[in-house]
């Protein structure tokens, strides 16, 4: 694709988290000093994440094309604990909960794995049976005062003791942030009964997203997994899903001004993106695309050598578990 990085293959490869290959190929590496501070200027504090981490490295697995972080270095409940004191965070309507919600009928048993307090739950008819899990106690409590069916407990934990139980497994914005995102989808896939779907939201690697430097959230300890809608596939063959549907939600008016100036800081840099990006050339870039007749022009520009840039920051699979024969 055209917004790929350039890649300096099998440099200090570590394994897939995703199809255990070895073949990952060396995209990017992150002074884990610098990536703190763009943290701190968000108002968060990751620097005890890094204490043994002078350095982090993203690779794209050359077999499934999932990208990851090594070490993943990821966040736990305290993290996220700090996340939640900011407004933009959580949010109850997404695109995301609309578009899936159009698979889920009446009657139907559905699980979502990471459910947060449980919003997902108002966009789906009446007459369904819905449960959640969820690590956060704060957010379990909360969706259980409003008379929701949500609990502490791993996925693995869940489908062992829920075997092919479910007509719905989803998941929104989840599985970036798993180290081992292996166990987590097979685990997922033993709680679908036959013919049931799974409906998985991520950040869209094939969007924007890929060009968008010193955007923090975007890495560890936040997301750990780069998904790309190759990298989606090559999941749901792993588990021998049938593909239904790959969907990019529109940009979200809310993004559109962070999307123009990657896209047209992408545009300025012909070269490759990088995660973190201090250079005064960067800097200059920045000044310039102050003038907005001048940052949309160059994003349209972007856009039309890579197209996928277009794309907004969600994309989600839909895939069936065939029935059983």
């Amino acid at each position: 694709m055209g917004h790929r990085e350039h890649e300096t293959p099998q440099a200090e490869a570590t394994p897939c988290p995703g199809c255990g290959a070895a073949a990952g190929a060396l995209v990017d590496s992150l002074p884990t000093a610098d990536l703190a501070e763009l943290y701190r200027r968000r108002g968060i504090e990751v620097s005890a994440y890094f204490e043994t981490t002078a350095l982090i490295r993203r690779f794209r697995c050359q077999a499934c094309d999932l990208g990851y972080f090594s070490p993943p270095c990821p966040g736990d409940g305290p993290f996220y604990e700090q996340l939640q004191t900011q407004s933009w965070y959580y949010q109850d309507e997404k695109p995301e909960y609309d578009y899936a919600a159009r698979f889920i009928q009446a009657g139907q048993r559905v699980l979502e794995v990471g459910c947060g307090k449980g919003a997902f739950h108002a966009w789906l008819p009446s007459k369904v049976s819905y449960r959640g899990l969820e690590f956060n106690m704060e957010a379990v409590q909360k969706a259980q005062a409003a008379g929701l069916d949500v609990r502490k407990q791993s996925i693995e934990e869940h489908a062992t003791r829920h075997p092919a139980a479910y007509d719905r497994v989803c998941s929104f914005q989840v599985l970036e942030h798993v180290p081992e995102p292996a166990s987590f989808v097979h685990a997922c896939v033993d709680a679908l009964a036959p013919g049931g779907l799974l409906i998985i939201a991520v950040p869209a690697e094939d969007s924007f997203l890929a060009v968008a430097a010193n955007a923090p959230l975007n890495m560890p300890p936040h997301h750990v997994l780069r998904w790309s809608d190759r990298a989606l596939r090559n999941l749901a063959n792993r588990e021998g899903l049938v593909l239904k549907d790959l969907w990019h939600e529109p940009i979200a008016p809310f993004h559109r001004d962070w999307q123009l100036q990657a896209l047209a800081h992408h545009y300025l840099a012909r070269r490759r993106a990088r995660l973190i990006d201090h250079s005064l050339r960067y800097r200059l870039a920045a000044r310039l695309l102050q003038r907005q007749s001048i940052r949309d022009w160059l994003a349209q520009r972007a856009v039309r050598a890579s197209p996928d840039l277009e794309r907004g920051h969600t994309v989600i699979l839909v895939a069936e578990k065939p029935a059983l024969t």
